[in-house]
């Protein structure tokens, strides 16, 4: 990388002034910053004024990379934001909302001609706004409507629509996030200014200070691509500003030498990082799953998603640049059409989908990892069966507490390859996957033992007191409640389930003293967390009864059911609750989950369903 950096020190004014133009490159992240990155922005601006406003108050350093442009046969100059992209977009966005909330004319002309160029056919220049985006088209529609027209940000239910909508992207979601955040911040200030005319004042005092007291440290490098990538590389590897994804998007973006098809591709990265949605958390999360579906084990490569990506790269796995994006959409494919479609509907109605919401909801996202490779592999042949096998093998592992799933992860993985690799009939090699003595739940490896104790799992269904769970553990019960719903419901039912509005509720009440619950002590002990004692109920139905009367219960609930089958089943079926309904009920569940786990199959599954008609 070549040593030409011209540092410099320029006022807001100077940087947002005529002939200046920006632009966020293809490599860039989203625009990100939430309530304290852009709070401690303005509070940290807003003391410095206050302390002393004719001192220089220093926001940071910023990096560009100065490159030529044409536009309507006109030359210009523009520099790519290499570093500090977050704090200026901040600055672009505050400077409109304080243009609409002043009433003086000379501020709004002056915050114009600092956020776009006027069209002038007598100077030839063209319109053109201060600050652009390379490939998010939708980004630079949303700084015309909102940022560049006066009163833009005042149009507050649009805003809040869009910080709220999917479909708009990362950065619309948290620029109009911003805007909204940013007229907050101006709204307590205003409360604590004894009249408009103050307040007026503040902000064109303010606006002043920031314009011309407020500095930036600034490098530039020249127009070369090399540089540009390598010095953004760099700057951001130490994790502080951007995710690993994001430095991973890069460097691969440097090894597309065509313009137009590394924009093609930075666009496509941002269609992928919009459309993942739950399990994963980021996608930083999502980038491990396919490292792990790549190297089908755990090495000392993983500490680092940085250095995994490098390893595949030196074992030519896959490649470098659009290679590796085309990869990635093939999984964010694969993961979509898991997590949203309606799949084999014919079969298992919504069963599919309904097992997702379930794992999604109480279980960590590593069963995704199978599904996506099984897709990948062989299609959606049986992949209802798939899903089967699979939840009843985590969730068997996960409740006795066994540690060695992740190890089966990796052999199962390394199953379909071997499979697939051999067989290319999809639908032969599923079947034959689908028998592999690997999904068995006593499968031992010969190098690690991954063998589940079934005895251990029924026993805990029939004994363990799942209804004493609380923090973390309480997702156990709730899975636990959630497969009952499951299994004893409309196969065409969606489920639903909110932890912030449901909870385990106890038939039999947890305090029996001074009720007309007449159970002995001994008895209430060993019955009152048992499976047959639990079910899921509407936490705001059950805040005032919780040690009433099986009967008040009853009639309290009896409308309120919705998709809680198994609840449905206990208030319908049993017009009173004592020791021997509870034990009956408890026959009834841990017969139904025991059944279902020992055929871990689609006709097992089906044949439930048939039973219960």
């Amino acid at each position: 990388m070549s040593n030409f950096l011209q540092p410099g020190e320029s006022s807001i004014r100077a940087i947002f002034s005529l002939g200046k133009f920006y632009n966020i490159p293809e490599y860039q992240r989203p625009y990100v910053w939430k309530e304290e990155q852009i709070h401690n922005l303005l509070d940290d601006v807003d003391k410095a004024f206050n302390q002393d406003p004719n001192h220089k108050y220093f926001l940071g350093c910023m990096i560009w990379n100065t490159k030529k442009g044409v536009l309507q046969g006109q030359p210009y100059e523009y520099n790519d934001i290499l570093d500090g992209q977050q704090r200026f977009i901040t600055l672009y966005l505050l400077q409109a909302v304080i243009r609409d909330l002043s009433n003086r004319e000379q501020l709004h002309q002056t915050v114009a001609t600092r956020l776009w160029q006027e069209a002038n056919p007598l100077d030839g220049n063209p319109e053109r706004h201060r600050m652009e985006f390379s490939i998010r088209e939708d980004d630079q529609e949303f700084i015309k409507q909102f940022v560049i027209e006066h009163g833009g940000t005042l149009r507050e239910a649009e805003l809040k629509q869009s910080s709220k909508k999917k479909e708009a992207g990362t950065s619309i979601r948290h620029m109009s996030g911003g805007v909204l955040l940013m007229h907050a911040w101006w709204e307590e200030k205003r409360a604590k200014i004894n009249n408009d005319a103050e307040f007026q004042e503040y902000i064109f005092r303010y606006y002043s200070y920031l314009c011309n007291n407020v500095l930036v440290i600034h490098l530039a490098t020249n127009d070369n691509v090399d540089d540009a990538y390598n010095l953004f590389t760099v700057l951001n590897s130490r994790g502080l500003q951007l995710r690993t994804s994001d430095i991973l998007r890069a460097q691969n973006l440097r090894a597309i030498d065509d313009e137009r098809q590394r924009k093609t591709y930075a666009a496509r990265w941002e269609e992928y990082q919009n459309e993942l949605e739950s399990p994963y958390n980021s996608f930083d999360e999502f980038l491990w799953a396919l490292v792990f579906i790549i190297i089908k084990y755990r090495g000392d490569i993983n500490l680092s998603l940085t250095k995994a990506f490098n390893s595949i790269y030196a074992k030519g796995t896959i490649h470098p640049g659009k290679s590796t994006f085309d990869f990635i959409g093939r999984y964010v494919n694969h993961l979509s059409a898991i997590t949203t479609t309606d799949y084999d509907s014919k079969e298992g109605g919504c069963f599919f989908s309904n097992l997702n919401f379930i794992l999604a909801t109480t279980y960590s996202n590593n069963y995704m990892v199978l599904l996506m490779y099984y897709r990948e592999c062989f299609g959606e042949n049986q992949l209802l069966d798939f899903m089967i096998k699979v939840d009843n093998i985590f969730s068997a592992s996960w409740l006795t507490n066994n540690r060695n799933l992740q190890q089966r992860i990796f052999i199962l993985l390394r199953r379909m390859e071997d499979i697939s690799k051999n067989q290319s009939n999809k639908v032969v090699a599923a079947a034959q996957f689908l028998a592999d003595d690997a999904l068995r739940f006593d499968f031992d490896d010969e190098k690690a033992t991954t063998a589940i104790d079934m005895d251990v799992f029924y026993q805990m269904l029939n004994e363990e007191g799942w209804g004493s769970f609380s923090g973390t553990k309480i997702n156990k019960t709730r899975y636990l409640l959630l497969k009952l719903d499951l299994l004893l419901g409309h196969r065409d039912m969606e489920m639903t389930f909110n932890k912030t509005f449901a909870t385990v509720e106890h038939i039999l009440p947890q305090k029996i003293q001074n009720t007309i619950w007449d159970v002995p002590a001994e008895d209430h002990q060993k019955w009152l967390h048992r499976l047959g004692n639990i079910v899921l109920i509407d936490k705001r139905k059950n805040s005032s009864i919780g040690n009433a009367p099986y009967q008040v219960k009853k009639d309290k609930y009896k409308v309120h059911f919705d998709s809680r089958a198994n609840t449905n089943y206990v208030f319908q079926t049993f017009s009173e609750w004592n020791l021997s309904t509870i034990q009956q009920n408890h026959e009834r569940v841990v017969s139904l989950l025991r059944q279902y786990y020992e055929g871990n199959s689609l006709a097992t599954l089906q044949k439930i369903w048939h039973n219960q008609k």
